[in-house]
């Protein structure tokens, strides 16, 4: 077909459309960042006008998005996800096959109706202490987990910012609105297949990464570990070990003192050393050789007398410590951060003793380790100070953690609230917008919920990029660029039919979401989508629903979705074993919904 003539303006969104995936490729900017960019860039250029650039920001979707963060951080701080992760540890204790079935039956219908990321933040360290207790290996479950979680947020609109950001665009480009349920019966067939194939090849496929390793294999602590022997003529003999500096000067930490047969497993700055103390320190042994070498020390021995393990089941001091391993959620104050850095010691009052990163031991000084998302560490300390760190959020205990819930009483109200709200927007009594933003103020005037600890649950990062990237797709659609790529992608593919178009629509937004994540690529395709349907004079609604479905199914990469990048490093992946089982698994979804979509949304 004729392509349309590119006018000044199309040529220039074209080229700004490009240079944000470019820049979203390249992954060196934040995507909020990305998205702000696009925005200023349009209105500088006069693209489009100040009011509609900053328009995507009072979006429907925009604004039913953070809501519906709001609504889902009720849910968890009131327990309901701990309540189910709970039953989940009781009832899959018979093998691998059990725990999958258990995680797909808990998992896809709780993230059809709570946003699917804080679901696997929650439920992560349930399953990697799971894991840990009968020995299936994290690499097993987690990816199944992930995946779990994105099909089941394609069951309502409300599931993933992805459907919502799309019902809102395609309001803007002046088609009817999305119910909430419209969705449910293509993606359960969808989810059905899916699920099917991970219990069969999908799990055939999936890799073993670990094995059941005792702590000190697991964090290769044996070759890091030794003891230092304080001689009489050491010079450090009646300094505390902050004025020893170990860490600062020599890399090494001093994870325990063994004095006159006792040992204290939790030393103190303040801690004073002695003649004859053997320091227990962690770091490489030309780091320990060069401490001890014409100081007055002697190095003890290659490993510790006391093997870490046995930390774990024996009576230690009064303050009865044990070794815990935390992992680090996404969006926690930590990521970015060094331990020396987040002073983890004095802020926590805890020792950090390793850290493990996609499946290995991080081996340089810890003090200089950038944490990020999916980080296992491993520290030493008492039961109220391991408590007290997971209730704050900034990192989470692995294993079922018995701790009460901040406000249990007030999962009466939560449940009736998101009940309510899926109710008036089913009914269409009024729109989940208007609905949601009910429920959220239901979840303050409750109790359920401060708006405090609403502005901290809320992922900006995403709301940024919503109301960044709106503007691009109003642009594409206003100045004939959208029209444009339409032309050029009908040429490609219309000897394919309708059929045919619409797979290969669904097959391109899946491999663009795989590089620049699900909202993105949702941004850039919708308008090409309805373009797609007005040009061919059919319904642009199965086109639609394929860019939505499509983009909230990321099974290849870690950056593709948010799930992916919190099980990747936790799971010990590789990106080859993404690739293995989500190839596979996002052709198979795209044939399936090429003939599904249409069953339910005609052309």
């Amino acid at each position: 077909m004729d392509a349309p003539a590119l006018t000044q303006e199309g040529a220039l969104t074209l080229a700004i459309a490009v240079g944000v995936l470019v820049l979203f490729v390249w992954n060196r900017l934040r995507l909020d960042v990305v998205a702000l960019i696009a925005m200023v860039t349009l209105i500088l250029s006069r693209v489009v006008t100040p009011a509609q650039g900053v328009s995507g920001f009072a979006n429907e979707a925009t604004l039913t998005v953070a809501a519906m963060f709001v609504l889902s951080a009720g849910l968890v701080r009131t327990g309901i996800v701990d309540i189910l992760g709970r039953r989940l540890t009781r009832v899959a204790r018979g093998g691998e096959l059990r725990l999958l079935i258990a995680i797909f039956v808990i998992v896809i219908p709780v993230s059809a109706f709570i946003n699917n990321t804080p679901v696997v933040v929650v439920m992560l360290p349930l399953i990697m202490g799971l894991t840990r207790n009968t020995g299936i290996a994290p690499s097993r479950i987690l990816l199944p987990l992930s995946y779990a979680s994105q099909m089941g947020g394609t069951l309502t609109l409300i599931g993933t910012s992805t459907n919502l950001l799309v019902a809102g665009l395609v309001l803007e480009l002046g088609m009817d609105r999305i119910g909430l349920f419209d969705l449910t019966l293509p993606a359960l067939i969808l989810t059905a297949v899916g699920v099917a194939y991970l219990l069969t090849v999908g799990r055939w496929l999936t890799p073993i990464r670990e094995t059941d390793q005792g702590l000190e294999a697991r964090y290769e602590l044996g070759e890091y570990l030794s003891g230092i022997r304080v001689e009489k003529t050491a010079g450090i003999v009646g300094k505390s070990l902050r004025e020893v500096r170990f860490g600062e000067e020599y890399g090494l930490q001093v994870v325990a003192i063994e004095r006159g047969g006792e040992r204290i497993e939790v030393p103190r700055g303040g801690d004073t050393v002695r003649a004859g103390d053997v320091l227990v320190v962690r770091g490489k042994m030309a780091d320990i050789t060069g401490a001890v070498r014409g100081k007055g020390m002697t190095v003890a021995g290659a490993r510790p007398r006391f093997p870490l393990e046995s930390l774990e089941a024996e009576e230690h001091d009064e303050r009865d410590t044990t070794l815990a391993e935390l992992i680090v959620p996404i969006r926690s104050p930590v990521v970015g951060r060094s331990i020396r850095g987040l002073n983890f010691r004095g802020r926590y009052g805890i020792p950090v003793i390793a850290i493990r990163r996609h499946g290995h031991a991080i081996t340089e000084p810890m003090r200089n380790v950038r944490l990020e998302v999916g980080d296992i560490l491993l520290v030493r300390g008492a039961a109220e100070e391991l408590q007290k760190l997971h209730q704050s959020g900034d990192l989470a205990l692995l294993g079922a953690v018995d701790l009460p819930v901040r406000r249990p009483g007030k999962l009466r109200f939560t449940i009736p609230i998101i009940a309510a709200v899926v109710l008036l927007a089913a009914f269409n009594i009024t729109t989940i917008m208007v609905a949601s933003l009910l429920g959220v103020l239901a979840m303050f005037l409750s109790g359920a919920l401060t708006p405090e600890e609403a502005y901290a649950d809320v992922d900006w990062m995403v709301i940024v990029l919503l109301g960044g990237m709106i503007p691009l797709g109003i642009a594409m659609q206003q100045t004939g660029a959208a029209a444009l790529a339409v032309s050029h992608f009908l040429d490609l593919v219309s000897p394919l039919g309708l059929l045919g178009t619409l797979g290969a629509l669904y097959l391109l937004t899946s491999l663009l979401t795989e590089v620049i994540s699900n909202n993105a690529s949702a941004v850039v395709l919708t308008p090409i989508a309805v373009g797609i349907g007005m040009t061919l004079g059919v319904s642009p609604l199965p086109f639609v629903i394929a860019v939505m479905i499509a983009a909230s199914n990321s099974y290849i990469t870690p950056m593709g979705y948010q799930t992916n990048a919190m099980v990747f490093s936790p799971g010990g992946y590789l990106f080859t074993d993404l690739v293995r089982v989500g190839a596979p698994l996002n052709l198979l979804m795209a044939i399936v919904a090429t003939f599904v979509i249409p069953i339910f949304f005609p052309f």
